[in-house]
């Protein structure tokens, strides 16, 4: 593990000097304003795309869209540099591995700290759980203690009822933990009053209002 570890490090490093020798062969080639020009464009274009992915998208792959947008502008002012350094031959093909070498040395004197590799969308969520201060816990938990109130059976269900449509809503990370624990209690009380209706309830697949199968129909 240790040694994916370093070998990745390497390869990123030694694949971001190639970039920087691409990126300067491009300058060289289409000249400052030209290169200046093409990089704030392409930056243009993507940043408002990769901005509105990841307004629209629950579990963005990526963390900055302005990120995305200047990589993308780094990119493709590489392309034509890259080619312009295979044309001049052995000394662009020189010149790409003295900064790749030049970036893993730089890379090898940083301390190596140890990084927990994660996916985009587990270190996300990761962040966004951690944005919950002990003050917002603290109101949730006022919330939920509030609930534990005795409430009838019709008032439970209705609770019910309204954390379903704050889902499909869309709700976040916050409000989806205070929902779930307020089910929760739903659910044991559903359980605890009325067993019979509440395994029917389950039966039928817990469609999003319970009270036809909890409340007792009237005439009986």
């Amino acid at each position: 593990m240790h040694l994916s570890r370093v070998v990745r490090r390497v390869g990123v490093a030694a694949g971001l000097g190639v970039g920087t020798a691409g990126a300067m062969a491009g300058v060289l080639l289409l000249g400052p304003l030209a290169a200046s020009i093409l990089l704030v464009v392409v930056f243009v274009l993507v940043w408002p795309l990769a901005a509105v992915v990841r307004h629209v998208t629950e579990e963005a792959p990526y963390g900055s869209a302005a990120l995305v947008a200047a990589t993308a502008a780094g990119a493709v002012l590489c392309l034509p540099g890259l080619v312009r350094l295979l044309a001049w031959g052995a000394l662009g093909v020189t010149a790409g591995l003295i900064l790749a070498v030049v970036f893993v040395l730089i890379d090898l004197v940083v301390p190596d700290r140890e990084v927990h590799w994660q996916s985009p969308r587990k270190a996300r969520r990761r962040r966004n759980l951690e944005r919950l201060t002990d003050a917002q816990l603290a109101e949730d938990e006022e919330l939920i203690a509030s609930l534990q109130c005795p409430l009838s059976i019709a008032e439970l269900c209705g609770v019910w009822s309204e954390t379903a449509t704050q889902l499909s809503h869309g709700a976040g990370p916050r409000d989806r933990q205070a929902v779930a624990e307020v089910r929760r209690i739903c659910l044991d009380e559903f359980e605890r009053r009325n067993p019979t209706g509440f395994h029917r309830w389950l039966d039928a697949g817990a469609p999003a209002n319970p009270s036809r199968y909890l409340l007792p129909i009237p005439g009986e």
